[in-house]
């Protein structure tokens, strides 16, 4: 007979700080309004590439905040697996949007380069300007970065999980070299009064993006191929119900585990007494369910309840 432990539709712990990711939108829009001024001062190719990402990191930053949310929303009739689905869909959609703007800067940048008037719009006498704000921009994606990145090892610590947190993380964490180089490049194209410093440095930043958006595509597609827990979260959970002092538990197989979004599941088959009632049988059950959500926030229990006489069958 199968014996399946209640799903419960308890809200799920907050693992991506909503204050960080607000704060990251904010400061975002501001760096954004900046840059966009210094891009049509200068016509910098470098300034142009840092505009265009923090454009797309403002954006990006109040979805996830958004999502961040609504991804935590309990369960119901039409989600009755929760909705982690929208971080997965938004981190996606996300990474899809770093990696155009790569494409785009990329193509922009030897459009400067091979078209015939492509160093004209250059002003090399208002660079200096650009070259507060790239410096200012620095500073501020970096102070980001470390809020994202506290709050992200908060979230690891505690074996919760966020692809909206990760997805800023990302992003700010390479516009910090981003911005370090558009500084240098026009730097360079100010200091020596050449257009090539400015057109390889906007390049260099279309790479950056490109590289940024690999692994936040990586671990979407693990979500929805239905991917293992990492090993070590595996063997928590193995090593959790191996010692939850229950003397009736006789061990475990065919155990399953996937990730989506911010929430776990966890599936497997609970070896008991052949001749245990049923209702001592089910209470085990609820405390081991009751055992691995308190060890691991976020996290979905199933179990088949077997009698000790079954054969292992695992994958």
């Amino acid at each position: 007979m199968l014996c399946s432990v209640e799903q419960s539709n308890d809200v799920l712990q907050e693992v991506a700080p909503v204050k960080s990711l607000r704060w990251a939108a904010i400061i975002s829009g501001v760096l954004t309004l900046f840059k966009g001024g210094a891009f049509a001062s200068t016509g910098s190719i470098a300034v142009l590439a840092s505009f265009l990402d923090s454009l797309v990191d403002t954006l990006l930053s109040f979805v996830n905040f958004k999502v961040s949310v609504a991804a935590k929303e309990r369960a119901d009739r039409k989600h009755p697996y929760g909705h982690g689905g929208f971080e997965v869909i938004a981190a996606l959609a996300q990474s899809v949007l770093i990696a155009g703007s790569g494409v785009l800067i990329l193509f922009q940048s030897l459009d400067r380069v091979f078209s015939p008037k492509g160093f004209e719009n250059l002003t090399v006498e208002r660079l200096p300007a650009a070259l507060a704000v790239m410096l200012f921009s620095t500073i501020a994606a970096a102070v980001i970065s470390q809020i994202l990145n506290k709050s992200k090892k908060e979230a690891v610590a505690s074996d919760s999980r966020s692809l909206s947190l990760n997805a800023d993380h990302a992003h700010y964490s390479g516009d910090v070299l981003q911005n370090l180089v558009t500084f240098v490049g026009v730097g360079c194209a100010w200091w020596w009064k050449t257009p090539w410093a400015d057109v390889i440095a906007g390049m260099t930043v279309g790479l950056i993006l490109l590289k940024t958006a690999y692994p936040l595509v990586r671990d979407c597609v693990r979500d929805i191929m239905n991917t293992e827990f990492d090993p070590k979260l595996r063997a928590r959970v193995e090593q959790l119900i191996a010692n939850c002092g229950i003397l009736e538990v006789q061990g475990i197989h065919r155990l399953r585990t996937r990730t989506l979004g911010p929430s776990h599941f966890v599936d497997f088959h609970l070896k008991l007494p052949n001749i245990m009632p049923l209702i001592q049988a089910h209470e085990i059950g609820d405390r081991i369910e009751a055992l691995l959500k308190k060890e691991i926030p976020g996290v979905d229990v199933l179990m088949h309840l077997d009698p000790e006489a079954e054969p292992d069958d695992d994958f």
